[in-house]
């Protein structure tokens, strides 16, 4: 019996090799919640929705009204800037409260901003002068054209070749807000050639291939989710983006995974199965060969459970992710890349 029950397994091991095993192609990193957010996705919650951002100025103003103090002068010069090109001038020192009043202005001039912002950004000298603002300035001038619309994207590949990586990281978020569907080739391809540096930078196209539900996202999750790459971002982009594919390994998660990020990924299992269905969860959960580990009767309890929960309130759980207000991250505002 012994021998028999060998062979077996032996045949079942032939058969899963011979079938293909996704392999992670990135190299793993010691897993340990992150508890910040990145800059990328810090700067898409301000430039989600202009609303978040008069909020955070109201609030700012109520509880460090010294803030309003030391950026009094900043402010009036931004306010009595004659034209774009005097409000532009003024990109590299718009920092703390006058970040606000710079995007504000540059909101008036609408879309025919576009091509000076562009100009700007294009300009070796210019960039050179304020290389040590190079960040914020980046920021800014994304920002701006994030509200540009078809202008705004058309200008961000226009300039796709003068920013650093952080300002390209940026631009996929803006992309990716823009519904610019044509550029996702080149999140694609920017997300490729980032996701091994030690740095943020590939969360940006990451947001932007989400944001325009593109499927190859969903490819790349299970990819850091089987390399065991810890971020900030990881349940609320499986919730929003993740496939069948991630099911089995959010409910290990949710059973061995750290004890702090275990609700989490309770709710991101949660907004996976109300995109596939009982049905369909149910086959996730037995396996692709439809032979499962654990008892029919179990894996029912499993759904029954899941499904306890509205899409709402996975929604409201993640917040940040799903909600066009993202407050729970209105409190605070990223600067600069993360290294």
């Amino acid at each position: 019996m012994s021998k028999n029950r060998d062979e077996k397994r032996r045949r079942k091991k032939q058969k899963t090799r011979s079938r293909g095993v996704a392999r992670p192609t990135m190299q793993p990193r010691h897993r340990q919640p992150v508890a910040m957010p990145s800059a990328q996705t810090m700067w898409r919650t301000m430039h989600l929705d202009f609303a978040v951002q008069e909020k955070l100025i109201e609030t700012t103003m109520d509880v460090q009204p010294f803030l309003w103090k030391r950026d009094a002068s900043k402010i009036r010069q931004i306010e009595q800037a004659t034209d774009l090109a005097a409000v532009l001038d003024l990109t590299p020192v718009a920092t703390g409260l006058a970040d606000y009043a710079w995007l504000k202005r540059m909101r008036e001039f609408g879309t025919s901003a576009a091509p000076a912002i562009v100009t700007r950004l294009q300009s070796d000298d210019w960039m050179r002068l304020h290389r040590k603002a190079s960040a914020g300035a980046q920021e800014r001038l994304i920002g701006a054209l994030r509200w540009c619309g078809n202008a705004g994207s058309d200008a961000l590949i226009d300039c796709w070749d003068t920013l650093d990586d952080y300002g390209r990281s940026l631009a996929c978020v803006a992309i990716g807000l823009l519904n610019a569907h044509s550029a996702a080739d080149r999140l694609w391809a920017f997300f490729e050639s980032a996701r091994s540096a030690p740095t943020t930078h590939w969360i940006g196209p990451l947001w932007g291939l989400i944001d325009l539900a593109d499927a190859r996202a969903a490819d790349a999750l299970l990819e850091l989710v089987l390399a065991r790459v810890a971020f900030y971002e990881q349940y609320g982009f499986l919730c929003r983006a993740g496939d069948q594919r991630a099911v089995r390994p959010l409910v290990a998660a949710m059973l061995d995974g750290p004890e702090e990020l275990r609700a989490d990924a309770m709710w991101a299992l949660t907004g996976i199965a109300h995109r596939l269905g009982r049905k369909r969860l149910g086959e996730a959960l037995r396996g692709d060969d439809g032979i499962a580990e654990t008892p029919a009767e179990t894996i029912e309890m499993l759904v029954d459970r899941i499904f306890l929960y509205s899409q709402q309130d996975v929604e409201r759980h993640f917040e940040t992710f799903c909600d066009r207000h993202a407050s729970s991250l209105s409190s605070t505002q990223g600067h600069g890349p993360q290294h």
